[in-house]
């Protein structure tokens, strides 16, 4: 770079520093989900999620490995994916930059573009959330570079850097071959009168990265013997409700962004039908497509507009190229002014837009990941989750885990309700028999609350839920979590033996208590005075009692009914004590 070049690029970072840090520490829940894929890869487990048959529950196989290579080098994961993240955003900052320098287009052209585009959330949220789009766009901004120098600067050998980034980007994520695609298209329409040239174009711009795709097809197949992965069949089915919710989206980040979408479609216009320009109508095409396909599948969930950001892209090479075009001049003092005054507005306009807003506040990933951690020091190794998030809690507690909205689980999404396509985005699945079946020790929904979604409106009615699981109210810290224990769990349930019967006190319950994790355990806080019930199974009928040693903290009221095979626990406390477990002998 020139050495004006080096200080515009030294003041680029520093604003991208601003903003990474006004974000920080945000992280996604799915880039957890991602990292326990990675965790397990790294253990020798392969590319699971879970012991037991095998899903991709992941679209970001690349990022995986990436995350991959830096963990087995001892690097903590989460620390992984933020330094991808943001070598990945920097680097395509500096391959913009670099590109347009050495095409000798005026700096403030590709200040315009490129201070619109670091001061717009999207960039800098995803540069440290964890996930592959970092890695996605930096793909991307090679691509157009390749193909700009393809057609703009007549230079055709660089079909061969083409080829691998298009190939790269196929394995980056599932539509990331949507490029190779349309750039295939593109160019051999261009080149379709040379025969060299369009063999050479079908080569490398189409066979070349297909065989990347390829090869992680034949790895799905041969791995979790399917051909397509879990992620579509959980996320991906076109219907009306998810054709609104898509156009929705786009409407709301386009005005979410208004400044640099304005500009960039009007630049983008310029270049397309006043100048005629190859590469605009390249941008164009992929603007389009990639436009449709997010009003296809329905948008998305995550903050600041994470699938916006292809087009953000795709309208910064419009701008640069755009202006130039124009030959936009900035000499009039009035013009400046107007110019500073506008780029300065634009990262206070996106303090106010809801969608970025949500990356302030979303902070849950890190209490789950707490009390994931908390699981893990408290219970087996082998007790059985069941939970509606699937990264913060099963990446820190590593524990086997049953994913109730179907992402990582096989069985689910082969199983759609009928109402499937006209509910939240991704959060559509949920079969209560089935996640019964497994006999989960600890079901959790979210955080810890009240039962939720699809799968949580069918726990609420189903008599094994009703019956078999307890509303335990844990604190942890300054955290409540709901959390519903399995009475007859293996890990977390009663203990039965030839004369006794272990009851942990977490099961038993009263109105507005609640138990504390301490000491890696989970103690029930009992009130002197206040009546604490449990129902048990006792189908034999047996006689049993409270054990000597626990009988002299509870009064002589405490007492145990029997009904037709069942069994009434009574106790009340005669003092406040932090219980751990209630123990009950055999009569003879």
């Amino acid at each position: 770079m020139k050495t004006g070049y080096y200080s515009f690029f030294l003041f680029i970072l520093i604003v991208f520093a601003l903003g990474c840090y006004y974000h920080y520490p945000f992280l996604s829940d799915d880039s957890l989900i991602s990292l326990r894929y990675a965790q397990r890869f790294i253990e020798g487990k392969g590319l699971t999620w879970n012991d037991g048959h095998p899903v991709e529950g992941y679209s970001n196989l690349l990022w995986i490995l990436m995350i991959s290579l830096l963990g087995k080098l001892g690097m903590n994961l989460i620390l992984a994916a933020r330094i991808l993240g943001i070598a990945c955003s920097i680097g395509t900052l500096a391959v913009i930059c670099s590109y347009f320098k050495t095409k000798n287009i005026r700096k403030e052209y590709v200040f315009i573009a490129v201070f619109l585009l670091i001061t717009t959330p999207c960039f800098t949220v995803w540069a440290i959330g964890g996930l592959e789009q970092p890695l996605y766009i930096l793909l991307l901004s090679l691509t157009l570079i390749e193909v700009s120098k393809i057609t703009n600067d007549k230079n055709k050998k660089r079909i061969y850097y083409l080829s691998l980034w298009l190939g790269l980007l196929a394995i980056t994520r599932p539509d990331g071959f949507l490029f190779t695609i349309l750039t295939t298209v593109f160019l051999g329409v261009i080149f379709r009168k040379k025969r060299k040239d369009f063999i050479k174009v079908f080569i490398f711009a189409g066979i070349v990265p297909s065989l990347f795709l390829l090869g992680q097809l034949l790895f799905r197949y041969q791995f979790y013997g399917e051909l397509v992965p879990n992620t579509a069949l959980v996320k991906v089915k076109i219907t009306l409700h998810h054709v609104l919710r898509g156009g929705f989206y786009i409407f709301k980040a386009f005005f979410g962004t208004l400044l640099l979408s304005s500009l960039g479609l009007y630049c983008l216009f310029y270049l397309a039908y006043k100048k005629k320009n190859l590469f605009g109508f390249y941008l164009l095409l992929n603007l389009t497509v990639w436009a449709v396909y997010i009003i296809t599948v329905g948008g998305d969930i995550f903050p600041a507009f994470r699938h916006y950001y292809v087009v953000l892209i795709l309208l910064i090479f419009a701008i640069i190229l755009g202006l130039n075009e124009m030959q936009f001049s900035f000499k009039t003092k009035s013009i400046q002014i107007g110019l500073a005054i506008i780029l300065l507005i634009n990262p206070f306009i996106q303090l106010l837009i809801p969608d970025n807003r949500n990356a302030i506040d979303e902070r849950w990933e890190f209490r789950g990941m707490k009390l994931g951690e908390t699981l893990k020091n408290t219970f087996p190794e082998t007790t059985l989750i069941a939970v509606t998030a699937a990264g913060c809690i099963p990446y820190s507690s590593e524990l086997p885990t049953v994913d109730m909205l179907g992402l990582n689980d096989y069985y689910t999404p082969r199983h759609p309700p009928e109402n499937f396509g006209t509910g939240m985005l991704a959060h559509e699945l949920g079969d209560a028999n089935y996640v019964l079946g497994r006999s989960p020790d600890i079901i959790i929904y979210h955080m810890g609350t009240a039962p939720r979604f699809n799968v949580g409106d069918q726990m609420k009615t189903h008599s094994v839920f009703i019956n078999n699981y307890v509303e335990v109210l844990a604190r942890q810290s300054n955290d409540e979590h709901i959390l519903y224990f399995n009475k007859y769990g293996k890990s977390t349930g009663i203990r039965r033996e030839e004369n006794t019967i272990v009851i942990p006190a977490y099961l038993i319950s009263s109105d507005k208590d609640e138990c504390v994790f301490k000491n890696k355990k989970l103690l029930k806080h009992l009130q002197k005075g206040k009546i604490y019930i449990l129902s048990l199974k006792n189908p034999d009928n047996e006689q049993w009692e409270i054990s000597n040693s626990a009988a002299g903290l509870f009064s002589p009221e405490s007492k145990i009914r029997y009904g037709n095979d069942t069994m009434s626990i009574t106790v009340i406390p005669n003092q406040e004590i932090f219980l751990e477990s209630l123990e009950l002998q055999r009569k003879y």
